[in-house]
């Protein structure tokens, strides 16, 4: 099951928390940008290129990944995601089918994932894919998503990866959002 390439456009207005602009909306802060190239592995048990980018993506936010309360991962292909859950943190090597099964990962759950259906529900405009899950998350962090909102999320992260190399993303950005703690 693989999503299909397709056309699509997406965009996002960045302005500055001082702007006139930014009076008008509540406000999505970035608290972290983490952009990562892959690697040629040496061992079997080097870390992959998705987990090393996400302990940046991590740090840099102050937080880890039990604080993050809704995601949009790159899932071009049905097991995409799963792989994801284990290497941004959000369960332990081997549990992913664990933690699907379990509901956690559910519009309803502990951490929902790709509420807006991920790229098999939208298809994938290899330029846009990311900028989509952005504006997902932005929607879901001021409470806009309409029946796919998953409550009142404060930390969002995006995931996207492309290309491919020695079996793992050639390229890899981990954003992480943060639902301002006052609204305007």
């Amino acid at each position: 099951m693989c999503s299909s390439m397709s056309d699509g456009a997406a965009a996002a207005v960045l302005v500055a928390g001082d702007h006139p602009a930014a009076e008008s909306h509540p406000k999505v802060t970035v608290r972290a940008s983490a952009l990562a190239s892959g690697y040629a592995h040496v061992h079997d048990d080097d870390e992959s290129i998705v987990t090393l980018c996400a302990r940046r993506a991590y740090e840099e936010a102050g937080i880890g990944p039990a604080d993050v309360d809704v995601a949009e991962v790159h899932d071009a292909m049905a097991p995409g995601e799963l792989l994801y859950y284990e290497q941004l943190g959000f369960c332990e090597a081997g549990e992913a089918g664990a933690l699907l099964d379990s509901g956690a990962t559910e519009i309803g759950g502990r951490l929902p994932v790709n509420p807006s259906g991920g790229l098999c529900s939208r298809g994938h405009p290899v330029g846009a894919t990311g900028l989509a899950q952005i504006a997902e998350l932005v929607w879901q962090l001021r409470g806009e998503a309409d029946e796919r909102q998953v409550g009142t999320p404060q930390i969002a992260l995006a995931q996207n990866s492309g290309g491919w190399l020695e079996g793992d993303p050639a390229a890899v950005a981990i954003h992480v959002l943060e639902r301002a703690s006052t609204w305007h």
